[in-house]
């Protein structure tokens, strides 16, 4: 014995299907919002790079022999660390501290191309070391993939 329920439901779904108007869905059409240029920040519409120090116990393991670091004036502790052992095709690791999160980056050369400062780079990030040339401070540009970049003034030292 069939339920009345079950033979109008029946019903309905087949007048549904051959009602003969195609059913869509109708979306709002998409806005674009104009960008006010003077208001951008320095990194190109993202967020400002800000790198801090790298605090005791956030820094992560690293492979290299040697150690170099870059510490920002006026902070307490290095915004980068890295680390590279001494073969010319070696690979350099680092870390840096950006947004309260300790990230790494590495680049090509041994601990002799890193000490004259070299370019690291990770996922969204590019780092590159100057080391300052008599009595200069040393400089650390900080480059985002997607566009802005910043500047820092500090000191590069490294330990054989």
């Amino acid at each position: 014995m069939k339920s009345p329920l079950a033979a109008s439901f029946g019903a309905l779904l087949l007048l549904a299907g051959c009602s003969g108007q195609a059913q869509t869905e109708t979306k709002a059409p998409e806005t674009k919002t104009a960008v006010d240029e003077t208001k951008l920040p320095e990194t190109g519409g993202g967020e400002p790079i800000e790198l801090s120090a790298i605090e005791k116990g956030e820094l992560l393991r690293l492979d290299g022999d040697h150690e170099c670091s870059f510490t920002i004036a006026g902070q307490s502790g290095p915004a980068l660390v890295a680390r590279a052992s001494t073969g010319e095709d070696e690979l350099a690791s680092g870390a840096y501290k950006i947004g309260g999160k300790v990230l790494r980056v590495a680049g090509s050369g041994g601990f002799k191309a890193l000490e004259k400062g070299m370019e690291l780079s990770g996922p969204g990030m590019k780092l590159a070391v100057k080391p300052g040339e008599g009595g200069q401070p040393a400089t650390l540009l900080a480059q985002r993939t997607y566009g802005g970049e910043r500047s820092f003034e500090g000191a590069w030292a490294c330990q054989a």
